[in-house]
């Protein structure tokens, strides 16, 4: 068994970084409904409280992989092929629960992220979409009427300019 402050340490580790994923996924929750309002003035203050949570969430990475390495060490095993589940197996009472139970909140959280996010991520295209939609629409020739010449037989008007007048 590796040493008692090396496993309340990973557990505490783990916790914060529960901690920091259950605020970006707030933060994702916020930006939906941002989103949805088209409110792209509000996400912007949003995407940089996102982004520092984002570092935070890499050291917190970066201090887990250092003690899950040491562990690993301690233990005479292989670093590079540790996971969580065979550090379950290894691990004694009490910590064996906490980690299964930290491990199990973390899973779920994650799922839902992701699902959040890949929701975010079609309404920001559907957005960009409707945005490029309207550009053509402005940029674009206009649409031919027809127009018909004494004969009664259709004219075509050479005026093809878009909405703006724009000269190369």
């Amino acid at each position: 068994m590796p040493d008692k402050n090396l496993a309340d340490n990973l557990i505490t580790t783990l916790r914060y970084e529960y901690k920091t994923y259950l605020e970006i996924f707030k933060i994702a929750e916020r930006k939906t409904d941002l989103l949805v309002k088209n409110d792209a003035e509000s996400l912007v203050p949003l995407s940089e409280q996102e982004s520092k949570m984002a570092e935070q969430t890499f050291k917190l990475n970066q201090v887990r992989e250092q003690i899950i390495k040491t562990i690993s060490e301690r233990l005479g095993q292989d670093y590079k092929t540790m996971t969580l589940e065979k550090l379950k197996k290894l691990l004694k009472e009490p910590y064996k629960k906490q980690l299964n139970e930290i491990h199990s909140e973390m899973s779920d959280l994650l799922a839902k992220l992701s699902a959040r996010n890949e929701v975010n991520k079609k309404l920001i295209e559907n957005a960009i979409k409707y945005l490029d939609f309207n550009i053509q629409l402005l940029t674009g020739p206009n649409p031919a009427t027809s127009t018909y010449g004494k004969s009664g037989l259709e004219v075509t008007s050479a005026d093809k300019r878009s909405m703006f007048d724009l000269k190369y």
